[in-house]
């Protein structure tokens, strides 16, 4: 749904362009490209996946498939009838779930005892999760906002830069000059993506 990391008005106030000009076509662009760098299909919402199935591989952690994790209702393993762990058993990260007595030295090995893992088979993990960014964090506020007002400067051209390669003026050093980098549309959003957002993996519990 469109503007639902960033509303219209903020746009317009902030980078001082008419509310009436901005597309929902815009903000969707934006939103998804936003969510395909994060890795995150709910922001701003949050969603109940239900009994998520992953091979067990004979490691300590199991990714979810879609992060982040805000909260985990139940692990289970096995298949037919499977066995749900405790939640003192494991670890809950931003994008994963790991058991938490999983040593990574052999002295570690041999002070705690042998290391907990997955047990390897076919569907044998089964989560139960909540996943999703219930406010939008302000940073992807910023950035959704930077790249809509970017497409709207493009739309103003009005086609008239056929090769889609331009970029407004950046100032350098603090100076007035500004520095006109030819590039193309789809770079000027990565570009804006990268440089503002960053991934980290957080514990949660």
């Amino acid at each position: 749904m469109a503007w639902t990391y960033v509303s219209k008005e903020i746009v317009a106030s902030f980078f001082h362009i008419a509310e009436s000009t901005l597309q929902d076509e815009w903000s969707n662009w934006a939103e998804a490209l936003i969510a395909e760098h994060y890795g995150y299909v709910y922001i701003g919402t949050t969603s109940t996946i239900t009994e998520e199935k992953h091979n067990g591989d004979g490691s300590s952690a199991v990714y979810v498939k879609f992060p982040p994790i805000v909260s985990v209702t139940s692990l289970a393993l096995g298949t037919g009838t499977p066995s749900t762990l405790s939640s003192s058993s494991y670890k809950v990260f931003d994008d994963h779930i790991e058991l938490i007595n999983s040593p990574t030295t052999p002295l570690s090995g041999a002070v705690y005892g042998y290391r907990a893992t997955f047990p390897v088979g076919v569907q044998n993990i089964t989560i139960t999760y909540v996943s999703g960014l219930a406010a939008v964090p302000t940073i992807v506020q910023f950035t959704a906002a930077e790249m809509i007002a970017e497409l709207a400067r493009f739309y103003k051209l009005g086609g008239a830069d056929g090769s889609i390669k331009y970029s407004g003026p950046r100032s350098t050093l603090g100076q007035e000059q500004g520095v006109v980098a030819r590039r193309g549309l789809a770079a000027t959003l990565q570009s804006i993506m990268k440089n503002n957002l960053r991934k980290r993996v957080i514990s949660l519990a």
